[in-house]
């Protein structure tokens, strides 16, 4: 008659833990904010959460920033004229620069193709035409998602 008790309560027990551990990982499972969405949006498929597709000054090459830097950001991506996509990891823009690159410096970037000392980006990076919402999206999305 013991054992019949001790499977039941070894069922129990193993019902709970299971129960307490898959909580657990919901609750710790990040969400993103629709900033970080759109900004994901923006980099990989050049669309913002509202549908609407990205433009630039000059037509770019590529439709979106992923489709240059790779979904990643490291970049390497060979380009026209010579040109190979930079690498756009939070080590290469700010551990490994002199002058790292803040959001606004990754904005000025993105919308006028200065980089982070005042000089001009090769002419193949779009300058990018977006609202100061996409903009800041896209740009901390850059800084803070892509490792």
């Amino acid at each position: 008659m013991l054992a019949p008790r001790k499977g039941i309560a070894l069922l129990i027990l193993t019902t709970a833990l299971i129960a307490g551990c898959s909580s657990r990982q919901q609750a710790s499972a990040p969400t993103r904010s629709p900033s970080a969405d759109n900004g994901r949006m923006i980099f990989m498929q050049g669309v913002d959460s509202d549908g609407k597709r990205i433009t630039a000054q000059a037509p770019p090459l590529r439709p979106s920033c992923a489709a240059c830097h790779g979904a990643n950001g490291a970049g390497g991506v060979h380009l026209s004229g010579g040109a190979v996509s930079a690498d756009l990891r939070h080590r290469a823009l700010v551990t490994q620069q002199k002058h790292p690159y803040t959001l606004t410096l990754l904005e000025r970037a993105i919308s006028r193709g200065l980089d982070n000392e005042g000089k001009a980006l090769n002419p193949v990076m779009p300058r990018w035409k977006l609202s100061p919402r996409d903009l800041r999206d896209v740009a901390q999305y850059v800084l803070t998602q892509l490792h």
